[in-house]
Order: structure tokens, then sequence, then C-alpha cells
């Protein structure tokens, strides 16, 4: 598992090739992820209900990818290229932002307590599977037994690291994500 400060470091030097290659645009200490959209269409979704709306998923994706090239250093300003929208348009827009990222901030950060409570359980399992074919390792009594053991501490200790290395530090990430994206400042600028 990478610690916070070895992710931190990961971002920054991520963050360095986007700026170089995409030349991000960076004003006053903030980073701006700047979207073309036509209309309300391209950022609320098509089975959306009035007083009920949702993000479209594409809308989600590709400021979810900008983003994560961002690193924390920087609050995140997007910049929405259309300003034909009303004013209710706007707050629309801007409270759908935020509570889409605020609750998949609170579902991934309790998808992460699973994990860990998960990796916790096999990591128990496999050292006491471990310990039990430690003291029965030389006894010929049990037989198949202590292949029995053997297969649950080793299935059981390779799940745990599994468990560690690839899906605990995807988790972290797309959370930090989230949270920076739960505020994200949204300004509205005319197309040129």
């Amino acid at each position: 598992m990478a610690s916070n400060q070895a992710l931190k470091k990961y971002q920054k030097e991520k963050f360095e090739h986007y700026k170089r290659i995409n030349e991000l645009s960076i004003n006053d200490d903030e980073a701006y992820i700047p979207i073309r959209v036509n209309s309300m269409d391209d950022i609320i979704s098509n089975y959306s209900v009035r007083n009920n709306e949702l993000l479209s998923e594409e809308f989600i994706d590709i400021l979810t990818k900008k983003a994560s090239y961002i690193t924390l250093d920087y609050p995140v300003v997007l910049e929405i290229l259309n300003d034909n929208f009303t004013p209710e348009e706007k707050i629309l827009i801007r409270k759908l932002i935020k509570n889409y990222f605020s609750l998949e901030t609170i579902i991934k950060e309790t998808e992460l307590k699973a994990i860990k409570r998960k990796s916790n359980f096999f990591l128990f399992i496999g050292v006491f599977f471990f310990m039990i074919l430690f003291l029965l390792y030389d006894s010929n009594i049990f037989g198949g037994f202590i292949e029995i053991v053997s297969f649950i501490s080793s299935f059981s200790i390779w799940e745990w690291a599994e468990i560690i290395i690839f899906e605990q530090d995807d988790l972290t990430e797309e959370i930090l994500i989230n949270r920076h994206l739960s505020k994200v400042r949204v300004i509205f600028k005319k197309d040129s």
C-alpha cells in the first residue's frame, strides 16, 4: 500500500507531465479545466427527471479524467465554455457537480473501509492457519488436513496482498480525485 506521501509524489510527477503536454492553464494557483458544452443536454443525463437531475456519464468521465492529473495543491476551476445558461441552470449545474462528487467520495470511503475489513480478515485467517500449519507440520496424523491448512493459509495471504496492492491504492486515488472535485469552482465563459 502506498503512503499518502508516495501518492502525492506520484500525482505531482503525473501532473508535471500532463501540464507540459496539454498546456494546462494555471492562474492564481488554480488549475483550470475547460469543457465545451452546447446545451444542458451535454451536462444533464437524458434519463433525468425534473427536480431529480443526474449528470451525464460522459460529462463525469471527461471531468474526472482531466482532474485526475491535477495535484491536490491546486484548487480546480471548471470552466464551462458556454455562457448561454440561465442563472437557475448555472445554480443547478454547480449543485449537481458538488453533490455528485461529494456522494461519490462518501461511497468510495465506505468501499475503502469494507476493503480494509476484508483484507484484515484474510490476513488474520492466513496467519492463523500458518500457525496451525507450523504446529502440525511434522505430524503425520492428519495427512491431507495439512495440505488443506496450507492451501487456506496461502490463499488468504495471497488475497490480502492482492487487496492491499491493487484495490486499496486505486480506491484511495479515486477518493482523492472525488474529494478534490467536490470542491470545484464552476465558472461560465463565452466560447471563443
